[in-house]
């Protein structure tokens, strides 16, 4: 369970850590086929993207919470887009899901914004390193 103060700090560096230790591995084996990388490559993004809806919700569920009710279904609503977006891959997508990212960070409110931020900037991080050029 994440309370607020010096343990939400060491959890959030925990699992950013985490992340990007991930980031290592983040280009698609060679051997794989153009169909593996696109699969590769949408499950790297995706495990970003669903980092920041699980840390929305565990932070709602907390005593007391660190994330509103609202705000974390604005999350779970914008993670289910952004995931919708993903795995269509349609022309922008990159685009499409960094701007979302951006959006989601500017509607939360300010005090909440905190809480977040760390996973949404590795999200568009990962991003930018996983997704094709």
């Amino acid at each position: 369970m994440i309370r607020t103060g010096k343990l939400t700090v060491v959890f959030c560096l925990f699992v950013a850590v985490g992340l990007i230790g991930q980031q290592g591995c983040a280009k698609a084996p060679l051997s794989l086929s153009p169909a593996g990388v696109t699969a590769f490559q949408n499950s790297q993004i995706q495990k970003s993207l669903d980092t920041i809806r699980d840390i929305a919700i565990d932070a709602n569920a907390t005593t007391p919470p660190v994330l509103d009710t609202a705000t974390t279904r604005k999350v779970v609503t914008w993670h289910q887009s952004a995931i919708t977006v993903l795995h269509a891959r349609g022309a922008g997508w990159v685009s499409a899901l960094t701007t979302s990212l951006d959006e989601l960070q500017k509607q939360l409110p300010a005090s909440e914004r905190k809480t977040l931020a760390p996973y949404i900037a590795l999200a568009k991080t990962i991003l930018v390193e996983v997704a094709p050029s």
